[in-house]
């Protein structure tokens, strides 16, 4: 079955793209030529870390169709899809030149995302190539773009990125500052999005690895295990397990190193994971697994794991200070067994390294002092020492405190996912019911007698059939329909068609016609597949709602989950029962 997915996609490929100088011309495939840019970005993500070919097409036919309706924010979104598939590939150099592409054509949109966002992802492409100069240049960029835009969740990514340059310089405090700003930042928002669970844990996860390097052990302990509670089911967990194979070097359970970091390897060295697990992960690992090797005197294997490190270092010129001290250790193995020559490669390689410290270390502190810690913010960080000085008496207290905080941030993301699971609840419950149309509604019988509502029999029964005829010609679909207008095709009051509404159909005239459209919609989505194209605005203006807004609302009211979600799980079950 892949194989004739592969074959199929290969020949789609080939049939849809032509390729002219450094640019391609992409010719819409029929099968995709009608599908929005949130349908074709939902399905580019979808298949992203699985099968980067079938991504690749997602993201050319979107960039293509952006060019076709001379659409530069989506010509701009279009750049870069095609940037986060070569940076998924490890192609860093063709990453920068689509992210530079897609600056340029939204430069100009103000747009409070974009080009910020664009900005923030050349910074990551440069750390992923080692290049922290660069990386910082376009961090700082993306901060002022954050502050000119008012987009904070932007600029507490950044800030989080900052962060992780500043722990690279040694600057933990300032460092674990950061961190802690961001988390409390995602804390503290009315709802937390999978988004920003996501960003969180991350985050979570850099602040562990600083109190570690810090020397707060037992602090990164308590942390961790918040980590792994809060991430349980997800992919993220391999950070915290990770995390607690390192931990625990530092209690002197070497053998555990080992064998724990072995079980993890192949999960990090997968390239569908390297959104999670970047380089410095694995440099770790390897670093902390010779370490071990070390301790229990297996100088043998410590030495192929420091090897590794350097493989690292020259495949992606990535390095970080703790490492350095790998470079002595491998001179003097070789200096041992009388080995000039690989003497000699150690040697440079050290030099080398030192290099690097040096300028780009020196750039980085001076970059940082000048253009990000302005007076302003040392003095709101002295303000929050002198603060966390009078308030916490030992740095134990601290860190408790601060476990409380991040056990709240759990309990925020326990919420997440039971919401996540009863909305699929109620979409099965909603989905296995059998079609609305097939059964024929029975009017309530009401305890009120028509004379008990101050109408005659006649005019009740009248009402009565006229809605029946009113629901099956299915004209609640007419926008702007009133009690008014439809008593006026009655032929009788708007008061006793409220009347009667309300007594026999025991709801209000807007409840009643809302609940009919929502039915009516479910029912075209579930039988008829063009429906699930359409945007949610279609799809209101279909079923006769005036907004969006009033759309959601009563989808949400009549089945408990959002048109979206239910639209999204009824494709996967599709693709389910297709398998």
């Amino acid at each position: 079955m892949r194989k004739v997915a592969q074959l199929f996609i290969s020949i789609l490929l080939l049939q849809t793209i032509s390729l002219f100088a450094q640019e391609e011309i992409v010719t819409l495939p029929d099968s995709l030529n009608t599908l929005s840019y949130e349908e074709l970005s939902a399905k580019f993500y979808r298949v992203l870390r699985v099968n980067n070919e079938l991504a690749s097409l997602y993201s050319k036919v979107y960039l293509q169709k952006g060019k076709n309706e001379n659409n530069k924010l989506e010509t701009a979104n279009g750049y870069s899809l095609i940037s986060y598939n070569y940076r998924s590939k490890g192609e860093f150099n063709k990453t920068l030149v689509y992210l530079d592409s897609a600056i340029v054509f939204s430069k100009e949109l103000n747009n409070k995302r974009f080009p910020l966002l664009f900005y923030i992802n050349k910074g990551v492409a440069y750390e992923d190539m080692g290049d922290f100069k660069s990386a910082l240049d376009n961090y700082l960029d993306a901060i002022k773009l954050s502050e000119k835009s008012k987009n904070k969740h932007l600029g507490f990514i950044t800030k989080n990125n900052i962060g992780l340059l500043k722990r690279r310089l040694g600057k933990y405090n300032e460092a674990k500052d950061i961190f802690k700003e961001c988390l409390t930042y995602r804390i503290n928002k009315k709802e937390m999005s999978r988004k920003d669970s996501t960003v969180y844990l991350v985050t979570l996860s850099y602040l562990v690895n600083t109190y570690r390097l810090n020397n707060q052990i037992d602090s990164a302990l308590i942390l961790n295990k918040t980590g792994i509670v809060s991430s349980k089911n997800r992919d993220l967990k391999y950070l915290f397990e990770l995390n607690k194979s390192i931990l625990n070097y530092y209690k002197e359970n070497y053998l555990e190193v080992v064998e724990e970091t072995n079980k993890l390897l192949p999960t990090l060295l997968k390239p569908e994971n390297r959104y999670f697990f970047p380089t410095t992960n694995l440099i770790n690992t390897y670093l902390h697994q010779g370490k071990a090797f070390e301790a229990i005197n297996d100088k043998y294997s410590a030495i192929k794991c420091y090897k590794k490190i350097d493989s690292l270092f020259q495949a992606t010129n990535y390095f970080i200070p703790e490492t350095r001290k790998i470079y002595a250790k491998l001179i003097d193995h070789y200096k041992f067994l009388d080995d000039k020559n690989q003497q000699l490669f150690y040697i440079n390689r050290l030099l080398y390294s030192d290099s690097i410290l040096d300028s780009s270390y020196k750039y980085l502190i001076n970059k940082l002092n000048k253009d990000y810690d302005t007076p302003e913010l040392l003095l709101q960080k002295e303000k929050l020492i002198e603060n966390l000085e009078a308030k916490h008496n030992s740095s134990s207290l601290s860190v408790s405190i601060l476990s409380i905080i991040l056990s709240i941030g759990a309990v925020f993301l326990i919420v997440f996912y039971r919401k996540q699971k009863q909305y699929q609840q109620r979409f099965e419950e909603l989905i296995s019911a059998q079609n609305r149309e097939s059964k024929p509604k029975e009017t309530p019988i009401p305890k009120e007698t028509p004379k008990s509502i101050g109408i005659s029999e006649d005019i009740v029964n009248s009402i009565l059939k006229n809605l029946e005829e009113f629901e099956r010609e299915q004209g609640f679909i007419e926008a702007n329909i009133t009690t008014s207008s439809l008593a006026s095709q009655f032929k009788t009051n708007s008061k006793y068609l409220s009347k009667v509404i309300n007594t026999y159909k025991r709801k209000s005239f807007i409840h009643y016609t809302n609940d009919l459209r929502i039915d009516f919609i479910i029912d075209k989505l579930k039988n008829e597949n063009k429906y699930r194209l359409y945007t949610i605005k279609a799809l209101a203006s279909e079923a006769g709602f005036n907004t969006t807004e009033a759309f959601s609302k009563s989808f949400y009211k009549k089945t408990g989950i959002y048109p979206s979600y239910f639209i999204k799980q009824l494709e996967k079950k599709e693709e389910t029962l297709k398998q």
